[in-house]
């Protein structure tokens, strides 16, 4: 166990002191936007379950309005996630060329994304779309908050800008290197990830939020498994970013499969505790679940509700057969490698 934390296994250990001090600036900053993104997602699903149940309902009227209305909220949760790009692109490509590039793209995005925000909201308040720049629903300073969470990310795209066009010409770039983004089946590897990555937020803000809307008196056990579910899903990501990411690409070959069969045993067992809190009390995910999977109970099958459980086991197969072929790949060419006789 000790030699899969021990210091000279991770990047940070070839780094300076500036690069370490920046390296954790970063890391706090991804934390911080992981937050806010897991808040805005879950709110967008919201706003999404509300012009869903108005089309189901034959009210095509109430779900453009909704729609309409939601937008800011729509837009919000776009920024959030661009900002976690916009940090991740800092130090997850492997030369100084290809991370400026990307951090230049997507700073545009995220001005583009706050750009329109601010544009839509005045145009709906000019077009009495919004009654008043505060009408207190669906949070209390609505859509004045939504203005102002554009004008920060106004503010961090422009600063981004301006700290790369300072850095080209005459600052010295500290920021460590990271292995590069996997070339093959990039645009899988992409989807896929992302998705994780919405699966991740969306078991964070359903966990906080739950703790204040959720019946754990009459639904105890499946609450407890659904809670287990939750953080299953935060701590698989967490492990992702914050760890086997920040290995060294000898030490990621090595660890990789342990780690997918760690991850295997616990996804597993974590499957197994909430089929069993499920078959306990089948009436539990509509009645406790509703709050936190709006979504996933305006049908009969809760087909929602299985893609968030099941993730951990999807990442960890994968991240098993992904360390298979690597172990082999490495054994290929060790052989190839033997001089022959």
């Amino acid at each position: 166990m000790k030699k899969f934390f021990s210091k000279e296994n991770f990047i940070f250990s070839t780094f300076d002191k500036n690069q370490r001090k920046q390296s954790l600036i970063i890391s706090l900053a991804l934390i911080v936007f992981f937050v806010f993104s897991a808040y805005t997602f879950l709110n967008a699903m919201y706003a999404f379950a509300d012009c869903i149940g108005s089309i189901v309902c034959g009210s095509m009227d109430s779900a453009l309005r909704d729609a309409t209305r939601s937008l800011p909220l729509f837009l919000s949760c776009f920024m959030s996630i661009w900002a976690m790009l916009l940090f991740q692109a800092a130090f997850r490509n492997v030369n100084d060329q290809k991370r400026v590039r990307s951090l230049k793209k997507n700073a545009i995005a995220l001005l583009a994304f706050a750009g329109v925000n601010l544009v839509a909201i005045i145009i709906m308040l000019v077009m009495g779309k919004f009654h008043s720049i505060v009408e207190g629903a669906p949070s209390p300073l609505y859509p004045l908050d939504s203005i102002l969470y554009s004008l920060i990310f106004v503010a961090l795209g422009i600063f981004t800008l301006v700290y790369l066009k300072k850095f080209q010409e005459k600052l010295p770039f500290a920021l460590p290197q990271r292995g590069e983004v996997v070339k093959k089946a990039r645009g899988v590897y992409c989807v896929f990830v992302s998705f994780w990555m919405l699966i991740a937020c969306f078991s964070f803000a359903c966990f906080s939020i739950g703790l204040f809307i959720t019946d754990f008196e009459h639904y105890f056990f499946f609450a407890l498994a659904l809670t287990l579910v939750y953080w299953t899903n935060v701590l698989f990501f967490g492990v992702w970013e914050f760890y086997y990411n920040e290995l060294k690409e000898e030490k990621k070959k090595e660890f990789l499969l342990p780690l997918a069969i760690c991850g295997l045993v616990v996804a597993v067992l974590m499957v197994a505790i909430y089929m069993i809190a499920l078959a306990t009390n089948l009436d539990a995910p509509s009645n406790f679940g509703f709050g936190t999977l709006p979504i996933a109970f305006t049908a009969s099958v809760n087909i929602a509700t299985l893609v968030v459980v099941f993730t951990p086991v999807i990442v960890s197969v994968t991240a098993l057969i992904k360390g298979l072929l690597k172990r082999k790949g490495t054994k290929a060419s060790s052989e190839e490698e033997k001089p022959q006789e």
